[in-house]
């Protein structure tokens, strides 16, 4: 999906160079299950 403002986990790694792996480790499970919502909600919207 190309949008302004979402962006998955990867991308928002590559722009966010100062997070190291420890951090990550941290953030990846909350973003990715936000992801998940957002998807969920616009798959909602459209049904």
């Amino acid at each position: 999906m190309e949008t302004k403002y979402y962006k998955n986990w990867q991308e928002y790694m590559a722009q966010h160079t100062e997070i190291d792996e420890k951090q990550a480790a941290v953030m990846a499970p909350k973003l990715q299950s936000y992801e998940e919502m957002l998807f969920s909600f616009i798959m909602f919207l459209c049904v």
